[in-house]
C-alpha cells in the first residue's frame, strides 16, 4: 500500500472514535420532549449490563466449557457499557438515534456501579 495512502488511512481511523463522541455530545445536548424513548433505553441499559454477562458467562463456562481465566475475561468485556459504534451506525441509518444516545449514556453511568460490583464479586471468588 503506498504510504500516503496508509498515512491517510490511520489519520482517518484516530480520528473516528472522537467525532463520534463529539457527535453524540452534541446530539445528547439538544432539548428534546422529556421522555422520548427513555423507558427503552432503560430496557436496552439492563439487558447490556445484567442480562448480556450473565448469557456469556453460561455460555463461556458451561456451554463452551473455556478456561477459568477466558471465561472471566469475557464476562468482563461483556459488562462494558454500551460503546459508540451503535450511535454511529444509528445515525447514519436515521433509526432511534436518541434512545442509542440515551442507552450509552446510561449504560455508562450504570457500569461505574456494575462493574465494581463485578469486580468485587470476581475478587471474592479469587478470579
Amino acid at each position: 500500500m503506498p504510504h500516503s495512502v496508509e498515512t491517510f488511512l490511520k489519520l482517518l481511523g484516530g480520528a473516528a472514535s472522537p467525532c463520534a463522541l463529539v457527535s453524540l455530545g452534541l446530539f445528547l445536548a439538544a432539548k428534546r420532549p422529556a421522555d422520548d424513548g427513555r423507558k427503552t433505553s432503560f430496557v436496552f441499559t439492563a439487558i447490556k449490563l445484567v442480562v448480556q454477562p450473565a448469557f456469556t458467562w453460561w455460555m463461556a463456562a458451561r456451554v463452551f466449557a473455556l478456561p477459568a481465566d477466558v471465561v472471566d475475561m469475557a464476562v468482563l468485556l461483556a459488562a462494558l457499557p454500551t460503546g459508540t459504534g451503535p450511535y454511529m451506525l444509528a445515525e447514519f441509518y436515521q433509526r432511534e438515534a436518541q434512545v442509542t444516545s440515551q442507552t450509552i449514556l446510561f449504560s455508562t453511568l450504570a457500569s461505574l456501579v456494575t462493574l465494581s460490583l463485578l469486580l468485587l464479586i470476581m475478587q471474592r471468588h479469587g478470579i
